[in-house]
């Protein structure tokens, strides 16, 4: 059952962001047209004109050498033999390589895209639509994706390589594996155990690959590394083009300007080259010198810059600016799904496009979900709760079911009064009796004071203690929509919905259940 939440009605969606979801015909003077259903068919017929029979080879070959080791699907097998053919085209999403999936959204990405693709078939069925997932293999921000919050524990992989997470070798890996199946040693015939095993190869990327491809290769979703030295290559003339003329700093800071002055929060800082140098365990930014270039304590001449990149293009690799070109100079695709703040910076792009003559694609939110257990849904409801109740402080909750109850605070202040007129009372007496015992009925008077807070205490938590019940749910059910006080598809795993292991199944009611074309918030209930 999927509840649908406008947007607007949470707090977790600025008016900018909503844009994208509400009104991207707001967003024209950045974007190449706004997104609908319908729009996809004008974009797969300007995709055509643009993207030829030399890039579907292009693509398949990489795909071939980059799927050499993995076991394929039969979907898998048929989808990359489809990108060859003129009428077929890809809906992508992208992130980072999250141990053990990560947070929800990075599934949620991933099903996106895959329901996405069967929907747009049935709408448009002379046209082929494949899934892909782009890894972001060339990242070089392991600490953002060495742990995984499980079952209220936050597993971590430990080691100190650095460079590309691509790259990295898997050392250490084993033991974080090991502890995230011992979750589930309950439960031999466990989907979980062959999933994390088949995380293997010489590197976290080719490993990554198997172990998404494990998870969705039935849904025939195409999994793509851009860290591959023949698809480099191809897009090394756009390489030559940055290092030469700067091309995409000069782009960003002219759409900048009219971003800023529509109120829009600039998301990335193009630099003067916005390329990196990739060694075995670096990650190093390109700089422009007087003399030509310089990475680390390297610096080489223009000339010798250009040559590098012509005997090595898999060592040159985009920054943030330059990634989405060269998704979209790779793949026969039409529209980018990503996540709320992802997809801003995108309307700084459109110009680095033109540039570099590449077709800027649809862009889409990303499904925001809820889930959260229907059993749990029918306690909330009786309770006297709504959806909008969800994202309320659980302290105020509590406080609002008790008064609704007729279960009010007790009021102490009559008594506090006495007890202050008392305290007073005796210390007038003994004055007058003899001031030398003053300190005595004073320490006396604080000790009597502790007693009746204490009382006061043990008569609030027998009034509470008769909904100890309610309370508990109150907070537990808060914990699961909000742990830690921000969304749940932020920092939740999709592995602490599968207690008994399985995973294929809760994957494919969440897929069943969610809308990729609608804007609203979707509250799963399962």
């Amino acid at each position: 059952m999927r509840i649908d939440i406008p947007r607007s009605s949470t707090p977790f969606f600025n008016e900018k962001q909503r844009l994208f979801t509400e009104n991207q015909a707001a967003l024209s003077a950045w974007i190449q047209r706004p997104f609908s259903k319908e729009a996809f068919l004008e974009q797969l017929t300007e995709k055509q004109h643009v993207f030829g029979a030399s890039q579907r080879d292009l693509l398949q070959e990489g795909l071939e050498e980059l799927y050499e080791d993995v076991l394929r699907t039969e979907k898998v097998e048929t989808n990359i033999e489809k990108l060859g053919q003129a009428n077929c085209f890809t809906v992508t999403t992208g992130h980072q390589l999250s141990l053990a999936t990560g947070p929800l959204f990075f599934l949620y990405k991933i099903l996106h895209v895959i329901k996405q693709c069967e929907e747009l078939k049935a709408s448009y069925p002379d046209y082929e639509f494949v899934p892909v997932y782009w890894m972001a293999s060339e990242d070089h921000d392991f600490a953002e994706i060495q742990s995984v919050s499980l079952f209220q524990q936050v597993l971590k992989w430990d080691r100190s390589q650095g460079g590309a997470v691509g790259r990295m070798n898997l050392d250490g890996l084993e033991a974080v594996i090991s502890e995230i199946q011992t979750k589930f040693q309950n439960h031999p015939e466990s989907e979980i155990h062959s999933l994390m095993e088949a995380m293997s190869g010489e590197t976290y990327g080719k490993a990554f690959l198997k172990f998404v491809n494990e998870l969705f290769g039935h849904y025939g979703l195409i999994i793509i590394d851009g860290d591959l030295p023949l698809w480099k290559e191809a897009f090394s003339p756009i390489f030559k083009q940055e290092l030469l003329s700067g091309f995409s700093a000069k782009a960003v800071e002219r759409t900048n300007q009219s971003l800023s002055q529509a109120g829009f929060p600039l998301q990335v800082e193009a630099k003067d080259t916005n390329l990196f140098y990739l060694s075995p365990d670096k990650r190093e930014r390109i700089q422009r010198t007087e003399t030509g270039f310089q990475f680390g304590s390297k610096e080489l001449d223009t000339e010798s810059m250009l040559t590098e990149l012509k005997n090595h293009p898999e060592s040159f690799s985009p920054n943030v600016v330059l990634r989405p070109v060269y998704q979209e100079f790779l793949l026969p695709n039409l529209c980018y799904v990503g996540g709320p703040g992802e997809i801003m910076y995108w309307l700084q792009l459109k110009e680095v496009f033109e540039e570099a003559e590449v077709l800027f694609p649809l862009i889409q939110a990303r499904t925001s979900i809820l889930l959260l257990e229907e059993k749990n849904w029918n306690e909330w409801l009786a309770m006297g709760f709504t959806t909008q109740d969800l994202w309320r402080n659980p302290m105020e909750l509590k406080q609002e079911f008790l008064e609704r109850e007729g279960s009010q605070a007790i009021d102490f202040s009559e008594l506090d009064e006495l007890t202050l007129k008392l305290s007073s009372k005796w210390t007038q007496l003994t004055h007058e009796v003899d001031s030398n015992q003053v300190s005595m009925v004073e320490a006396e008077l604080t000790r009597i004071s502790k007693q009746l807070f204490q009382l006061k205490d043990r008569l609030e938590k027998i009034r509470k203690g008769k909904f100890d019940k309610q309370l508990k749910l109150i907070d537990a059910i808060s914990a699961k929509c909000l742990p830690k006080g921000e969304l749940q598809e932020r920092s939740s795993n999709l592995f602490s919905f599968c207690a008994d292991g399985h995973v294929y199944g809760r994957i494919e009611q969440i897929k069943n259940e969610m809308d990729p074309f609608l804007s609203d918030f979707q509250f799963i209930l399962l």
